[in-house]
């Protein structure tokens, strides 16, 4: 297949991206034992059960899978002709960890390295942020799309890490789940997003927002200018997002700057 234009496809992932977030929702809600797994540092034993939950669906629909818990699969047979999809089985795990309700399964398929569907959803509140290629994104069934006009001075700025000097902005806040900061510029809740660290996003960190902030209208970038749909477990990217080009400009002006 390969097409990252075949809407059936675009339409059958959306469709089983919606059961595996209301099966890692419920995941997340009745969790009791938010222990570290020991396999590496900041994954919790929950982060490898709600992989679980989503990668076996997805190989048995005969997707391949790259996960940030356990890497690329591929259903029997080798690379699927369905496209690949990207998944971020908890995304703010330390948030879900202290009640935070800032937390997310994030899903991407890729086919043909063209981000074609996706769906974010807040594992708290039940908020699901849902895009497919050229087709516009949703939130919670109701479409979504940017103000492009906010200038740097007046905007609100999602960041993760910590920035080493004032860009200029309004206000700023750092809530700790990437795809949902950047889902949250789709939506207005902010402005912008950037990365103040450098190359500390893997893919399923932000792919899937991504498709749901360019179908609603706003940009994104790497900061070095790589592309951001690199299907490399070991890959990272330095992403930064806005509401429109202008204000990517100037972000991206005084990251330069420091």
């Amino acid at each position: 297949m390969d097409d990252p234009n075949d809407d059936s496809n675009r339409d059958a992932a959306v469709e089983l991206f919606s059961t595996i977030c209301s099966l890692t929702m419920e995941a997340v809600a009745t969790t009791t034992d938010w222990g570290e797994s020991g396999a590496r540092p900041g994954q919790y034993l929950v982060d490898l059960d709600v992989d679980t939950i989503c990668v076996e669906p997805l190989l048995g629909a005969g997707y391949s899978v790259l996960s940030e818990e356990t890497g690329i699969q591929h259903p029997a047979g080798g690379p699927s002709p369905l496209g690949i999809v990207v998944v971020d089985p908890l995304d703010g795990s330390t948030n879900a960890s202290r009640a935070l309700p800032w937390c997310a399964t994030s899903l991407c398929l890729v086919v043909g390295g063209v981000a074609t569907a996706a769906m974010v959803a807040n594992l708290a509140t039940g908020d699901r942020y849902v895009a497919r290629l050229g087709g516009g994104a949703t939130l919670n069934g109701v479409k979504i799309s940017v103000d492009s006009s906010v200038p740097l001075a007046d905007a609100f700025v999602a960041v993760s890490g910590l920035a080493d000097h004032h860009y200029g902005w309004r206000q700023f806040r750092a809530m700790g789940a990437s795809a949902l900061d950047i889902c949250g510029v789709a939506s207005g809740s902010f402005d912008a997003f950037v990365d103040m660290s450098t190359d500390a996003h893997g893919v399923w960190d932000y792919v899937g927002a991504m498709l749901v902030l360019g179908e609603a209208g706003g940009v994104m970038v790497d900061a070095p200018g790589r592309d951001l749909v690199v299907l490399d477990h070991a890959a990272r990217r330095t992403p930064v997002a806005a509401s429109g080009l202008a204000l990517l400009d100037e972000l991206l002006a005084q990251r330069v700057a420091r």
